[in-house]
Formats: structure tokens, C-alpha cells, sequence
């Protein structure tokens, strides 16, 4: 609900205080509970209390306020309450294979791979050659990155 008076009581802002009792008795007589009641109870207090505390909420109130129309007052009136089923919508059983198959997806996504095992290779080549090319490597990448 709103806290500016004039739209609690769906007035004009040009609107007196004896037009806000008149208004707030109104919709006091259509509140469903009390704390609509309570809320038309502040609005008016607000509006016939001091004169600046009215022309301030005034102010901050739309100049030309539309709060209710013909074609809505008729439909709230012919639909004030939501309507009753006539019985209660039957549900269908559970479908176990329908429920387990995105469940063991969303198992499955959660786990962590396996980690396979690594294949063995096929030396081809002997240590002492596998020694003399690493040895040849790290010779020539001093040259880029000298050591010191």
C-alpha cells in the first residue's frame, strides 16, 4: 500500500477534508480487514490534521489521478471472488524411469573423470642417445636464455 493519503483514500489532491471523511467512511465500509482499516484510519488523520502536512502530501500526489474506471468497477463486481473447482485435478503417478534418468545425469555430471592409465611407448632409442640429445638441448637454449 502506498503511504501518500490522498491515494490511500483514492482522492484528488484538490480534494477538502470533510470530502477525505467522507471517503475514508466509504472505503472503511469495503475494507476486508483491519489493517486497511487501520491504513484509511492514517490516511485521514493525515489529511485533517495540519494544514502543511496536507499541502505537502498534495504536492507529491499526481495532479489528474485516475484511480478507478467504469469497466473496472464492473469487473471487479462480477468477479469478486476467485472461482471453486469443481473437484480437485487428479495428478498422475510418478513415472520412476522418467525421474531416474535426469537424476543419474545430474549424478553423473557431478563426478569427478577417471583418470586413465598411461600408455607405453616403444623405446627406440637407446639412454645414451636420449642423454646426448637432452645434453644437446639444454646447449643450445643457453643461447636464448643464458644461465649465470
Amino acid at each position: 500500500m502506498t503511504d501518500n493519503p490522498f491515494e490511500v483514500l483514492r482522492l484528488a489532491p484538490t480534494a477538502g477534508p470533510e470530502e477525505a471523511v467522507r471517503q475514508a467512511a466509504r472505503l472503511a465500509q469495503r475494507a476486508t480487514d483491519e489493517a486497511d482499516r487501520n491504513g484509511i484510519r492514517q490516511a485521514v488523520r493525515a489529511l485533517t490534521g495540519s494544514d502543511e502536512e496536507r499541502a505537502l502530501h498534495a504536492l507529491l500526489t499526481h495532479p489528474g489521478p485516475r484511480y478507478g474506471s467504469v469497466a473496472l468497477e464492473q469487473f471487479q463486481a462480477a468477479f469478486r471472488r476467485p472461482p471453486q473447482p469443481a473437484a480437485a485435478p487428479s495428478v498422475p503417478p510418478l513415472d520412476l524411469e522418467e525421474f531416474r534418468a535426469p537424476l543419474l545425469a545430474a549424478l553423473a555430471a557431478q563426478l569427478p573423470p577417471a583418470v586413465l592409465p598411461l600408455e607405453p611407448i616403444e623405446l627406440t632409442e637407446s639412454a645414451e642417445e636420449v642423454a646426448r640429445q637432452s645434453a644437446e638441448a639444454l646447449w643450445q637454449s643457453l643461447i636464448g636464455q643464458p644461465r649465470g
